[in-house]
């Protein structure tokens, strides 16, 4: 006998959730910020140029040291993404959903884990969502 644990009454509250989320005002606000950078062509290409330059360097990074220059080419880029509301505003509603779709996976993760639910503190402390690459906290 196989079991599986996607029935009906999961997806229906599965559905219940998301169905919640969708009326939140605060989904509402981040998700006007991302139709306003999808629908905003210089916005996007601006983005695109800046995430295909930051490629660009990374290869050569693997193969040779960058120059002051390209540095300085790279950070000047970098402040004028964060210059730019749309794109700004873009970054940091993606940043949010990043957040909860982690907070979630962290809850139904510790969740099987511990064959209970989680207390709060028990989850992750949500940073930058770097991981703890920025070493900022």
């Amino acid at each position: 006998m196989i079991i599986t644990l996607a029935n009906q009454t999961l997806i229906d509250k599965v559905a219940e959730l998301c169905k919640e989320l969708l009326q939140q005002e605060s989904y509402k606000s981040l998700r006007a910020m991302i139709d306003k950078f999808v629908h905003d062509e210089e916005a996007v290409q601006q983005y695109k140029r800046f995430l295909q330059h930051q490629q660009e360097l990374e290869q050569k990074e693997e193969r040779e040291q960058l120059t002051a220059e390209e540095l300085r080419s790279y950070e000047q880029e970098e402040m004028a993404l964060y210059e730019n509301l749309v794109i700004r505003q873009y970054l940091y509603a993606e940043q949010e959903f990043g957040k909860l779709h982690r907070l979630m996976s962290q809850f139904y993760n510790k969740t099987i884990e511990l064959d209970r639910l989680p207390e709060l503190s028990e989850l992750k402390k949500e940073g930058c969502g770097c991981g703890g690459a920025c070493g900022g906290h």
